[in-house]
């Protein structure tokens, strides 16, 4: 099933979006190692994969094509996985549009850094 998902985005479109469930992940017992190797599991490669939670938890948005500007993500960053091409740049935004972070793939990150994300730009 998840890859007629995978088909349905690419054909939707540039700045596509795709919103998806996670796992219970730390909360239910798993260890860090066990919660990443989930997550990878979950995160396919060329997307970039955002959790509502920390530790790949919550709910999770998969961005898989560029866009000319950030994307509102739906849900506060609690944690992402950047497996886009390798040396593709993602930037992430506070609310009110103001940079916070770039992440160069390939990078996880199991918690958001200390910052207030809600925008994402992909690449």
């Amino acid at each position: 099933m998840h890859a007629a998902l995978i088909s349905k985005l690419a054909a939707a479109g540039a700045g596509s979006l795709l919103l998806l469930g996670a796992g219970a992940g730390l909360a239910s017992g798993e260890t860090q190692h066990e919660a990443t190797a989930r997550a990878l599991a979950e995160c396919e490669d060329t997307f970039l994969c955002v959790w509502d939670g920390p530790n790949y938890t919550g709910n999770r948005v998969d961005l898989f094509e560029c866009q000319a500007g950030p994307i509102p993500l739906e849900l506060r960053l609690g944690s992402f996985m950047n497996r886009q091409t390798p040396g593709t740049v993602a930037n992430f935004h506070g609310a009110g549009g103001e940079w916070q972070y770039s992440s160069t793939a390939v990078e996880d990150s199991p918690n958001d850094k200390g910052f207030d994300t809600y925008l994402v730009d992909p690449c």
